[in-house]
């Protein structure tokens, strides 16, 4: 590929103040789109997305750290040692512990780590674009990461999820990693596995694509490649491995062993019910969802298929190529045939095919050069535009709208965020609402947003909801049984424990009686002699 000096040349053109009037145009534009992102990043950070339920369940544990010192979930019952703190690793519950610690509980410091991880691994991709192409490829593969709804990189970015801080872990990785292979050193490779098990540690999902992919890569270099050392691969593999294993390890000593096998027991359910489920009617769907306008305006295969030529080259270039396809195509796979098909689960996927989108679309506009004085001149005067230069125009009109439509839905969904229902429920309860009561709710964001003293129920309840969305098998009311038994003074029932049909209505309507209702969230108080 080569390096241009502006986005737009014409050719018989080469005057310097032209050249210099793209360049500043360029820069300029590239200020401009720091500056969007950084406002998109930070703009109604509290309201949107609205907190929901992973999210509010990922914050318990950097709560309950700040407040109780334990690295655990609470519920009115005492701490959970299981549960959030196996989803989501230290990673990314320290840093907002240490924020909690110097600027007090709040969404918006929580949001605001995620937020410095975001902007972080935004330059870092652009980093890694600039490594295996040129600087304008880079930046619209970077533009293609940010805007794209299939990705929701800004809205994952504003949410204490474990998406865009594993993303960062394994986009410093394999800059690590790649800039290393020409001439590998030891130190490098193994700083670059222990980004990669920094990854899986921050988010275990992780652990499910990056072990194999990483593996598989080795087998390519060992049977096809053949142009790096094996350490290439092996070192940053083992020690990958390794930074896992010594977190669980450090779980297993730290939970005590009893504890530890109820996580690792919920573990394997978890994998069971929403990671290895294999049905055919959710394979349909997840392949529809990569299908969709969503995903790239339909091109993600097209897209894929020019990545497969870029791998065929026995050279490290084709071989690093062939890397992140291996990566792309395993944790599709995985997303097809075993997962329960939310698009979520293909974030990796999907984030490392910007690269794909963006290198299928520079080679076959030359590196986004378009003739546009020419272009302007054969409308003017009538003349046929050259077949060749049509088609250029039709693919760069094509990305354009690939990059704009999802980047404006996003735009205005942060500027006029929807009515936050969570906060407003959460101030009513503060107001309204004795802190030392019992409330049972299955709507973890609001043990983050207030004190009170919530019940929640079990976490391996969870497996069972999972599996009632999804597989349409029992529901979890059918093992839920504490509101009969022990009549807690308050219901809260928001928008999950409805999906999943938690609490019955005849409960609610003979026990109970409605108190107030703010957007999806509905307050129930016990009926007095009961």
């Amino acid at each position: 590929m080569k390096e241009e000096t502006g986005f737009l040349t014409t050719p018989g053109i080469q005057t310097r103040p032209w050249i210099l009037q793209l360049t500043v145009l360029k820069k300029i534009a590239i200020a401009l789109g720091l500056g969007i992102i950084l406002f998109l990043s930070l703009y109604h950070l509290t309201g949107y997305p609205v907190s929901w339920f992973d999210e509010g369940s990922h914050l318990h544990v950097p709560k309950t750290l700040i407040r109780f010192g334990v690295y655990a979930d609470y519920s009115s019952e005492g701490f959970r040692y299981y549960g959030p703190t196996v989803g989501v690793g230290p990673t990314v519950f320290l840093p907002i512990a240490a924020v909690f610690k110097v600027f007090g509980i709040g969404l918006a410091q929580a949001r605001f780590v995620i937020v410095l991880y975001s902007l972080a691994s935004i330059f870092l991709f652009y980093r890694l674009g600039k490594v295996i192409g040129t600087g304008s490829f880079a930046l619209i593969a970077t533009a293609v990461l940010v805007t794209s709804r299939g990705i929701a990189f800004l809205d994952y970015g504003r949410e204490v999820l474990g998406e865009v801080p594993g993303f960062f872990f394994i986009v410093l990785g394999f800059l690590v990693w790649f800039t290393c292979w020409k001439k590998p050193t030891w130190s490098r490779l193994i700083l670059a596995g222990l980004l990669f098990g920094l990854s899986m540690v921050t988010k275990n999902q992780n652990l499910l694509v990056l072990g194999p992919s990483l593996f598989l890569a080795w087998i390519a270099n060992l049977l096809y490649y053949r142009t790096t050392p094996q350490k290439v691969f092996l070192a940053p593999g083992i020690v990958a491995g390794a930074c896992f294993a010594v977190w669980n390890i450090y779980m297993v000593l730290y939970l005590g062993p009893a504890t530890a096998k109820d996580n690792f027991n919920m573990l394997r359910q978890a994998t069971q019910g929403a990671a290895l489920v294999f049905s055919p009617s959710l394979m349909k769907h997840a392949v529809a969802q990569l299908l969709s306008p969503t995903v790239f305006l339909s091109m993600l295969f097209p897209v894929l298929a020019y990545g497969l030529y870029l791998s065929l080259p026995r050279t490290q270039e084709g071989q690093r190529w062939g890397t992140l396809l291996i990566l792309t195509v395993f944790n599709l796979a995985w997303f097809v045939f075993a997962s329960i098909s939310w698009l979520r689960y293909a974030f990796i996927a999907l984030a490392v095919s910007s690269l794909f989108v963006s290198r299928f679309f520079y080679d076959l506009t030359d590196g986004f050069e378009l003739n546009i004085g020419g272009l302007l001149q054969s409308i003017k005067t009538r003349k046929h535009i050259q077949p060749g230069h049509a088609v250029k125009v039709v693919l760069s009109v094509w990305l354009a709208l690939m990059i704009g439509l999802p980047f404006a839905q996003t735009a205005k969904s942060i500027v006029f965020p929807p009515l936050n229902a969570p906060q407003l429920m959460a101030d009513y309860l503060n107001q309204h609402i004795p802190k030392n009561v019992v409330i049972e709710t299955w709507e973890p964001e609001m043990g983050f947003l207030t004190d009170h003293n919530y019940h929640f129920p079990p976490p391996d309840l969870l497996n069972i909801a999972d599996s009632y969305i999804w597989l349409g098998k029992a529901s979890p009311r059918q093992s839920y049984h504490y509101v009969e038994i022990n009549h807690p003074p308050y219901i809260l029932v928001g928008a999950f424990s409805t999906w999943v049909q938690l609490y019955p209505t005849e409960i609610l309507s003979v026990r109970y009686h409605l108190i107030t209702s703010i957007g999806g969230y509905f307050l129930y108080g016990l009926n007095p002699g009961l």
